[in-house]
């Protein structure tokens, strides 16, 4: 029994560490993408889509994983909410790694459009580093299971959803004076829009913090 007790426990430290591996390559993956937009540097972009391979597997081996423990060891309570939870945090950071991959894809069109930066790029740059800040602080709280760490990272998807809404109306205001404008307004709402959405799946995982901890799901009041 204790053999087996024994097992099942480096099976769950395998499952979470796939996950923290997986996350720290999503991490790789927003610095990246960031660094392409503002340097147009075609290589970042090739890199992230690469990366973007990875993530796919890596999400597909955590699901295996995670249904095989599930089959063979039938946990309950605490642990079979690490387990569902892990895998559900391993379909968010494979979506985000979507949404990063769209970003870095459009980093090409910064430099061959001067008007770009007429509506200031740099606020597409401000709300990526507050998504790239909640990513790292919510796979931190994953590691350690800081149910505190992850209500921080969660209150901080309000700031991110500001930001959004004020690059919207900034854009609206640059089109509205310059209508020659539109097409970069657009590209720009573009990534900003991906840039919420990756914070939205952050929370998520910071939300699956809790559900594991507390056995509460935060986003129905627990």
């Amino acid at each position: 029994m204790e053999h087996t007790s024994k097992q099942f426990e480096l099976e769950l430290e395998d499952l979470r560490s796939s996950l923290l591996a997986m996350g720290g390559i999503v991490e790789a993956q927003m610095e990246r993408a960031m660094r392409a937009i503002a340097t147009n540097d075609a290589e970042l972009v090739l890199a992230v889509s690469r990366e973007d391979k990875k993530v796919n597997s890596l999400q597909m081996d955590i699901d295996r994983k995670g249904m095989e423990i599930i089959a063979k060891r039938q946990p309950a309570a605490v642990d079979l909410r690490q387990i569902l939870c892990t895998m559900q945090a391993a379909g968010d950071l494979e979506r985000i790694g979507d949404e990063i991959k769209k970003i870095a894809e459009r980093a090409k069109q910064f430099q061959a459009n001067e008007r770009f930066q007429s509506l200031h790029l740099n606020e597409v740059k401000h709300i990526g580093v507050l998504v790239q800040d909640m990513l790292k602080e919510t796979l931190n709280a994953f590691a350690r299971l800081d149910v505190i760490a992850a209500g921080e990272v969660i209150g901080r998807d309000k700031a991110v959803d500001e930001e959004f809404e004020r690059i919207m109306r900034l854009i609206v205001t640059y089109t509205l004076e310059d209508p020659r404008t539109i097409g970069a307004g657009i590209e720009i709402a573009f990534l900003a829009k991906a840039a919420e959405r990756v914070a939205d799946h952050t929370k998520n995982i910071s939300e699956y913090v809790i559900h594991i901890v507390q056995g509460k799901d935060p986003r129905h009041g627990g």
